[in-house]
């Protein structure tokens, strides 16, 4: 584990231990509880994935900044070790499916007729939906660690 990747991972984790709730769903509590029993390391894969997707959020938001003209601060792609490489982005090993085809940008007469890149739609979901996938993300990271015990 590099430097970054534990001082990250140490800010994550107090952020989590400091979350509150006030309410709950039962059914969805019982659920992730049982998927969580079922996996082992569930806990770790967890605070991995959103420590990824918390760094792939940070890199579009710059991206979105600078497609918008808008000066943005650089963001440079942080050393990582297998804690937060290239296999952290999926849920553990053997499970990784072949990445989508990347379909290339090819403008037209129109400025808003181009067509995306895979990666660009990735981009624009996570912006326009990045408060709940925050809420989504967080309330899993917090019942793995309740739940673990």
């Amino acid at each position: 584990m590099t430097e970054y990747e534990y001082s990250s991972m140490m800010g994550f984790l107090d952020k989590l231990v400091h979350t509150r709730t006030e309410a709950k769903d039962l059914t969805a509590e019982r659920r992730i509880k049982q998927a969580l029993e079922r996996q082992p390391f569930s806990a770790y894969f967890l605070v991995q994935r959103a420590m990824t997707l918390e760094i792939a959020l940070s890199a579009a938001q710059a991206r979105i900044k600078e497609l918008e003209g808008q000066p943005a601060s650089p963001v440079s792609a942080p050393q990582t070790s297998a804690f937060l490489g290239a296999g952290a982005a999926v849920w553990g090993t053997g499970l990784n499916e072949p990445a989508p085809p990347k379909i290339s940008v090819t403008p037209s007469a129109g400025p808003d007729t181009r067509r995306l890149t895979t990666e660009d739609k990735s981009i624009e979901f996570i912006a326009n939906n990045a408060r709940a996938i925050w809420v989504g993300i967080g309330l899993l990271a917090l019942l793995a660690v309740i739940f673990k015990r």
